[in-house]
């Protein structure tokens, strides 16, 4: 799970005192919206994203959404998967029709804040990221854009189960991986994922969404991303977070993969876990989001953005002033 999440119990410096000011909490946003869909029955990152529309992406740039804004927009029921602000629609000769209502997406900004030693008042800086949102328009929802109709997918079936197989034989610096096992489970110490095989499932989706979610725990060794909450207790917070990550870093493969992950557990039980989970803690989605992406990054072998440290609440507000 996140560095930041275990680090801030450890270690919370006095931050110089500043005026609060009445901000809606970009965390809180966004963790209502999952929880409003959750307590609907919907598990926002369980979607079928082999159909028509495929995963969001920018209407100019074709640059697909990541992290938690692939959830966030993915709870928008349009059949086109075409999003643009609105300054973009205007450059594109068009308009967002009156009375529409538009959808956030959220990025990390940089920002450096002064702590103040408890000892000798000596104060530093370290940069930490800051949560901030914008506002995203369904192509559907504007007029006079001039885009070309929306093509399929075009992927058959057994082009993207050899692309999942593909990613998985590419992992870099991969644990050890056994097939054919009565369970599937991460075992940290023996760095050894166990997968049942693959005729078990109920799906060749199936198998690959479990196998990403195991891989996902992988990420988080010692020798590869680090994360404390590989060394959390089962039941425990670290635990659920831990859990959360793996969770929509198999998500984000399946939406690049065009891979099926609608067909698993949306038991009350299982639905009722993640909604104490973001009960708990209004940035647990967010932070996972965020580590999720890392880890879908490095099992892709792509270049891993460094962490950079979420701001606690009062540092927020701070960089809000």
């Amino acid at each position: 799970m996140s560095q930041h999440l275990s680090y801030a119990r450890e270690r919370r410096p006095k931050t110089r005192n500043v005026p609060p000011r009445s901000v809606c909490s970009p965390y809180q946003i966004v963790t209502d919206k999952i929880i409003q869909a959750l307590e609907r029955g919907v598990v926002p990152w369980r979607k079928p994203w082999h159909t028509q529309e495929g995963p969001p992406c920018n209407a100019v740039s074709r640059r697909p959404y990541h992290g938690v804004n692939l959830l966030l927009l993915s709870l928008a029921h349009y059949q086109d998967h075409r999003w643009l602000t609105y300054k973009q629609a205007k450059e594109l000769g068009g308009f967002v029709r009156p009375g529409e209502s538009s959808s956030i997406a959220v990025f990390w900004k940089a920002w450096k804040i002064e702590d103040e030693e408890q000892k000798d008042g000596e104060v530093k800086r370290r940069q930490v990221s800051v949560l901030r949102f914008y506002n995203l328009f369904n192509v559907v929802q504007c007029e006079g854009l001039g885009l070309p109709e929306l093509e399929g997918d075009g992927r058959q079936e057994h082009e993207r189960i050899a692309a999942a197989e593909a990613l998985v034989r590419n992992v870099p610096d991969s644990p050890r991986l056994h097939e054919g096992d009565k369970q599937a489970c991460y075992y940290p110490l023996a760095d050894v994922v166990s997968i049942p095989a693959l005729s078990s499932f109920v799906s060749a989706d199936s198998y690959y969404n479990t196998l990403f979610h195991e891989l996902a725990h992988a990420t988080g060794h010692e020798s590869r991303l680090n994360r404390p909450g590989m060394r959390s207790i089962f039941g425990s917070r670290d635990y659920a977070r831990e859990e959360l990550v793996a969770e929509l870093t198999s998500a984000f493969c399946c939406a690049m993969l065009g891979l099926d992950n609608s067909l698993l557990e949306d038991s009350a039980s299982y639905i009722g876990g993640w909604l104490k989970t973001l009960h708990d803690d209004p940035r647990a989605i967010v932070v996972a989001a965020s580590q999720a992406q890392r880890a879908t990054d490095y099992l892709r072998g792509n270049q891993v953005e460094p962490y950079t440290e979420p701001a606690e609440s009062s540092e927020a507000k701070e960089s809000a002033a």
